[in-house]
């Protein structure tokens, strides 16, 4: 658990310090280094939220072909 809170701590500061340099000098480097760190802190706040794409499914739900609509089957507009 250590582990986790010098990651969460450290990228806490780099934040903290990437939020300053991109107050008083608002560049698009600063920008993207402050997005940068970000990210990392949003990571290390919760790392079990991201990563493992595919982990979700979408919900089932009903199979086309046994719904009918308004009209039976083999009706239509001729």
């Amino acid at each position: 658990m250590a582990k986790l809170n010098a990651r969460l701590e450290a990228a806490r500061h780099s934040y903290r310090e990437a939020l300053e340099t991109a107050r008083a000098t608002p560049t698009p480097d600063a920008w993207a280094k402050l997005l940068a760190a970000g990210k990392e802190l949003s990571a290390a706040e919760d790392p079990r939220s991201h990563g493992r794409r595919g982990r979700r499914r979408p919900a089932a739900g009903p199979a086309l072909e046994h719904v009918e609509g308004p009209l039976g089957h083999g009706e239509g507009i001729d």
